[in-house]
């Protein structure tokens, strides 16, 4: 048995609660890559542009059918609705409640109807959108069961940059003029421009167009015009046993396209990475897209894990990737284009 209340702020209680288990839970799944709710999304509150919901999801302790039991936050949901009607979804369950059937009895008593009334479960939301990091056993096994497809996937690959499986990172040849690595936010507006003048999909340009200003850049200029970027973050973590950094958004403009302008600049970005530690470098692709997956393998990257995004109703609406947002704690861990 298990008891929920959708609210709009979480109560001082619930609140410390929730925010000991999803910071739990992102200690618990960080060597599996498995999704993690950012701790600063419990405060959130809905504004004009979207409607949050907070859902803590409690059951008695141990799961315990003893009456006296006490009452404990088991799971958390927290869903984002925009104004049409779009809902993001976070889920996780607590690491000591898991394939205990929390999350099954939630969706079978909340149902998957977006199309009734006020929208899913009263919310307002008409398609719910969620994004599974990591192959996860029970993300794939609700999702099968309840017949909600995958819209969308993105792969996370890793380069090795020393040690006996790293292969030498040759500088590539290009008549551009490349950078040092500088900060990004000095390089905004020259982004913004090359983001302009490059064939991006709508889904990326979004969110490109939102990325946050930490993490280094390296520019590319042809005859004194701007013509590329490529952002990357050298803070290290560890990644199975291993020093990492990720590689963020790489961007080149149409006029420059086809030069191998592309991967001259994520060596360069490669061996700054290198310089400052990391053993291996990340980064997440969209796997469909097969220039950049071959760029890729050409410069011995391999992939690491698999990544869906799962959406209820409305199956011909594009699939953005500000509502199926990274879910890391690395800053650019977003699309490499």
């Amino acid at each position: 048995m298990i008891s929920y209340r959708w609210c709009d702020e979480l109560a001082v209680g619930d609140r410390d609660e929730v925010l000991a288990l999803v910071r739990r839970a992102a200690d618990f799944d960080a060597e599996a890559g498995f999704s993690a709710v950012d701790p600063r999304d419990v405060d959130t509150l809905s504004s004009d542009a979207q409607r949050v919901w907070h859902l803590p999801i409690k059951a008695r302790r141990d799961l315990s059918a003893r009456d006296d039991a006490p009452w404990v936050v088991v799971a958390y949901l927290r869903l984002v609705v925009g104004v049409d009607g779009l809902g993001s979804v976070q889920f996780v369950v607590d690491p000591d409640y898991r394939s205990r059937g929390i999350a099954t009895l939630l969706v079978e008593e909340l149902g998957l109807d977006t199309m009734s009334g006020d929208g899913w479960a009263g919310t307002g939301a008409r398609v719910l959108r969620v994004w599974s990091y990591g192959s996860h056993p029970a993300a794939e096994r609700l999702t099968t069961r309840f017949g909600v497809p995958a819209v969308r996937r993105q792969w996370t690959l890793l380069r090795h940059l020393s040690g006996p499986w790293a292969e030498p990172l040759d500088p590539v040849t290009t008549e551009a003029t490349l950078s040092e690595p500088v900060a990004a936010t000095a390089i905004g507006a020259e982004m913004t421009e090359l983001l302009a003048a490059a064939t991006v999909p709508r889904r990326h340009r979004d969110s490109l167009s939102r990325a946050d200003d930490s993490g280094l850049a390296i520019t590319a200029s042809l005859s004194g015009e701007p013509a590329g970027y490529v952002r990357f973050d050298p803070a290290l973590h560890e990644h199975e046993e291993l020093r990492a950094a990720w590689l963020g958004a790489l961007v080149v403009s149409d006029r420059a396209s086809g030069r191998g302008l592309g991967s001259a600049l994520l060596v360069r970005a490669l061996v700054a990475l290198r310089d400052a530690g990391a053993q291996v470098a990340l980064m997440r692709i969209d796997p469909d897209d097969e220039r950049v997956m071959r760029m890729c393998r050409l410069l011995s990257f391999e992939q690491d894990e698999a990544h869906a995004c799962y959406q209820v109703e409305d199956l011909r609406r594009e699939t953005e990737n500000d509502l199926c947002k990274t879910l890391t704690h690395a800053n650019l861990g977003g699309s490499v284009l």
